[in-house]
């Protein structure tokens, strides 16, 4: 049920862990902490502590302890309210309990002109270690500001009892319903904080990728980020190593280090297994999310008891968070807690999502994959069985997944197989071709191998297609499979910027997925192209009209006349 190293370390003896349910976990450490005192080695692992001992150590956390002392409040981020157009959550963590009420300063310009109440948090943290009790305190500041104007660009800044203010950053709410302004996302999984020697996500490594893939998707400036889960790793050790491997204070470092993103980009958070942290009461659920409440504020549109599932849009794309911990046969710790609420849910939005004539994509991510062939999880039997149906029956574009750590691209899946080949630089028509999976697991913990041996087959690395060895995680056990349907592997470090190009009715809209290291170079391109109808595109409605001086392909899918060799869509 709880594999060992899958779940946080939370003290618990590993022959009682193993068989124990998120809910369970909580409750042994609940009774732990009822009959241990708490001693003076309860050290503060979050706030204040842990910005001082990243001053004392150096390197690049030192200006980040700096201006948390200078300004009380450190780690900003962003995340959609319900509504991406008219709404904007916005975060950051206390260095400090402030003696009065903590407003944010919110405007078109930095004279700003309207403050925001915040609401402060608390997140106490308490964990078992022999006889004594461990942990701290630590405090979120959290302000949602409601009636924006959508497609407009507004500056904020926290100002705190004492004067102090954080410095000016701006933010953007979605276009209006039915703008076709083209846009960019981005997108990976499992980063982790890099090390304070300045090394890998998991202390190993040479670059620190968590921050090099950080500061990429800075640049980029996206309209939203998506992280597919295993976000902090806040159980560093990861496999109960250390007698403190659960370290709330890494929450810290982890806002701190994504802020230059963070604080102008809304980064949208799916949950992954290292996110289930028992030790947090989040009331009669028992999921471990209970740290998310205090820390993260998502969007609250989706079905109630899934705190971490919800769905947004922005301009023509539709995307949903599932919380594959839910649909999991390999990590068992929280399967099943919804009773099948969340893929009823997931039903429903899915179908609305496709009936909108003004959403043209749709994109889920998730954690655990559905399609892969890592020698790490490889694919999990629950999530394949509970997603891969309603994405074939409601033609969902693309699948964003994490856990297995690196860079995989499918070609375009319609009942459990590849549609065609799908080479770099291609173009897939999802509406005929199915759903392209990408496992992008890849941004900043250790990368994991490949079960074959085959190695790595990307641009300007690769030999000859072939079938590839698999295998699939299920209730009763792993069962090997023999694939085709793996196109582009990349056992490194990597993310996705996906550029958006609408369209009106009738013509061709497109998403074009890049696949990006840490070093900045493109390994890989895939572009997903889609008609835009004239009429809600419910499943079995007509296809829409053709306009005139436009042509079918043999495909079905409709190019105007004459179309140049030039022309992308050309050989469609």
């Amino acid at each position: 049920m709880n594999p060992e190293g899958e779940t946080p370390d939370l003290g618990i003896p590993r022959r009682l862990a193993r068989d124990m349910t998120i809910a369970d976990q909580h409750e042994w450490i609940r009774t732990e902490l009822r009959r241990r005192p708490i001693t003076r080695r309860a050290a503060l692992r979050g706030g204040i502590g842990a910005l001082a001992g990243l001053a004392l150590a150096g390197g690049p956390w030192t200006g980040v302890a700096r201006a948390a002392a200078e300004t009380g409040l450190v780690g900003r981020h962003l995340a959609f309210g319900d509504d991406p157009r008219t709404s904007m959550a916005i975060a950051g963590e206390l260095t400090r309990k402030p003696a009065g009420d903590v407003l944010l300063d919110l405007g078109l310009d930095e004279r700003y002109g309207a403050s925001v109440p915040v609401e402060l948090r608390e997140l106490v943290s308490q964990v078992p270690r022999g006889e004594d009790v461990r942990g701290g305190q630590q405090l979120f500041a959290h302000a949602r500001a409601e009636g924006l104007t959508a497609g407009t660009t507004y500056h904020y800044r926290f100002r705190l009892p004492d004067g102090s203010t954080t410095p000016d950053a701006t933010f953007r709410t979605a276009p209006a319903k039915g703008d076709r302004t083209p846009f960019t996302f981005t997108a990976f999984a499992d980063q982790g904080v890099a090390s304070e020697d300045g090394k890998g996500g998991d202390g190993k490594g040479g670059a620190a990728p968590p921050n090099a893939l950080t500061a990429l998707v800075a640049q980029d400036a996206p309209a939203f980020h998506l992280l597919a889960g295993d976000i902090c790793y806040a159980d560093r050790a990861g496999k109960g190593q250390r007698d403190d491997s659960f370290d709330p204070g890494l929450w810290t470092q982890y806002f701190a280090a994504i802020e230059r993103s963070a604080a102008s980009t809304p980064w949208m958070f799916a949950t992954g297994n290292h996110d289930m942290e028992a030790v947090y009461d989040d009331g009669d659920s028992g999921h471990g999310y209970g740290g998310h409440a205090a820390r993260l504020d998502l969007p609250r549109t989706g079905p109630s008891g899934c705190p971490s599932v919800y769905a947004f849009t922005h301009g023509c794309v539709g995307v949903v968070s599932v919380d594959a911990n839910e649909l999991s046969t390999e990590i068992r710790a929280n399967t099943g807690y919804s009773h099948g609420a969340q893929v009823g849910w997931l039903t429903d939005t899915l179908a609305t999502f496709r009936a909108d004539p003004d959403i043209t994509f749709v994109v889920v991510f998730f954690h655990h994959c559905a399609y892969s062939t890592s020698d790490s999880h490889a694919s999990d039997g629950g999530v394949r069985s509970a997603l891969a149906p309603l994405f074939d029956r409601f033609s969902v574009d693309l699948a964003v997944q994490g856990h297995n750590h690196q860079y995989e691209r499918t070609d375009p899946i319609r009942d459990g197989q590849a549609t065609r080949e799908a080479p770099d630089r291609s173009t897939v028509r999802p509406a005929t071709d199915g759903t392209t999976y990408l496992c992008v697991g890849s941004g900043g913990r250790r990368s994991n191998g490949w079960l074959d041996g085959g190695g790595d087959r990307y641009r300007g690395r690769g030999g000859a297609d072939r079938e590839i060895r698999s295998r699939v995680i299920g209730k009763d056990g792993d069962r090997s499979e023999t694939v085709a349907w793996s196109r582009v592997r990349y056992a490194g470090y990597a993310y996705l910027r996906v550029e958006v190009q609408p369209e009106a009715p009738g013509r061709i809209a497109t998403m074009r997925v890049h696949a990006i290291t840490a070093d900045g170079e493109e390994i890989d391109r895939v572009d997903l192209a889609r008609p835009v109808p004239g009429v809600p595109a419910v499943p079995g409605a007509p296809a829409p009209a053709v306009p005139a001086g436009w042509t079918h392909t043999p495909t079905g899918l409709s190019v105007p006349a004459g179309s140049s060799p030039s022309s992308p869509f050309h050989s469609l």
